[in-house]
């Protein structure tokens, strides 16, 4: 669980406990310094982890476009079988960036 705890200098951060009897047991051991303390939604913390994940995909897809129009270069003068289908592929993974940097919005 995820708990963003404001102690009594008015300093924010956010601590992670694996259940709610070791948060307690950390509130109590600190109480005379903690000024509040939040909860955090479970969801909140899978959405940030999903939006971590799906960060990593656009950069992945982003290597692989340029990888792809690299390939291409290097093969256009040679052979035009695979020049249309590397130029294509390099399309797609630009295409599926722009759709998973919608998801992020």
């Amino acid at each position: 669980m995820k708990v963003l705890i404001e102690t009594i200098k008015n300093r924010k951060g956010y601590k992670h406990f694996k259940d709610e009897d070791a948060m307690n047991d950390y509130l109590s051991k600190h109480s005379d310094s903690i000024a509040n303390y939040e909860i955090l939604n479970e969801y909140d913390v899978a959405i940030d982890e999903t939006n971590e994940v799906l960060q990593s995909f656009i950069d992945d897809c982003d290597l692989m476009e340029k990888k792809l129009f690299w390939l291409f270069r290097q093969h256009e003068p040679i052979n035009e079988k695979y020049s249309l289908k590397l130029i294509n592929a390099s399309g797609r993974m630009n295409d599926a960036k722009n759709a998973i940097k919608k998801c992020l919005r």
